[in-house]
Formats: C-alpha cells, structure tokens, sequence
C-alpha cells in the first residue's frame, strides 16, 4: 500500500475540493482505504488555525469550525496523523539548516515514516530531491 506525507496546503486545498488531478487521486485513494495519507500533527494544527481564521484558499472562503476540519480530515476523513517519535527529531536535526520550521517538519517525517512522496505545492521541498505530487 502506498503512503504520502501531506502537509497544510495540500490539506487545505483538499478541504475546498480543489485538489489537481494527481494529489486528488491520492486523496480518493485515500478516502477508498487504497492508501495512506499522513500529516504531522504541525501541518494539521496550521489547518486548523487556517480554519478559524476563515482564510480564503483558492478563491474559496473556509467555512466551518476547527473541529469541523479535523473530523472532515482525520475523524471521518481520510487524513493519519503521523506520530512524533524520537525518529522524527532525528531526521528534523539532519535538515533544519536547509528549510524553514515548517518545511523542515514535512520532510522529517517523510523521511522518518519513509512515505513514498510528499504532497505539496512546495517548491523548495522539491528543489531539495524530494519526491513530491500534486499536479
């Protein structure tokens, strides 16, 4: 069974049903049972802030609550929460100096949980030689 590291944008976007063709495959996948989808809990907690925010994604305004989204990703939805395990940190030290905080944390736990790729817009994350989907 394949499985991906996802990280808020992809979450968000997921959220306003506005997902490109690839990253919207995985997710049905996903939603199937066909394959894994994890997101740190960091990633999933900027979602949640996004939400409560009512922050415009894609031309469309967020609407519901924080716990709306999170039973829509991982209560009912198709969304693991990755574990933050010591393996994590370990990865997280190794590449703290090449990203950001929150980059950072996407790609240690792709790296710690050894998920097939990341989905994510990001193009630093990329640029870096890490697998990522979304188009």
């Amino acid at each position: 069974m394949s499985r991906y590291t996802a990280d808020a944008v992809s979450l968000l976007v997921y959220l306003v049903d506005a997902l490109p063709g690839k990253a919207d495959q995985i997710f049905a996948e996903a939603e199937a049972a066909k394959t894994v989808i994890q997101a740190p809990s960091t990633a999933l907690a900027e979602v949640l802030y996004s939400v409560s925010r009512d922050k415009n994604i894609r031309g469309i305004t967020l609407t519901g609550t924080p716990e709306d989204a999170r039973q829509a990703l991982v209560g009912n939805g198709p969304v693991a929460v990755a574990p933050v395990t010591d393996a994590e940190l370990v990865e997280y030290a190794q590449v703290v100096d090449e990203f950001s905080i929150h980059d950072a944390l996407i790609v240690s736990s792709h790296r710690a949980q050894d998920t097939d790729a990341i989905i994510t817009t990001d193009g630093v994350i990329r640029g870096a030689g890490y697998e990522t989907v979304w188009d």
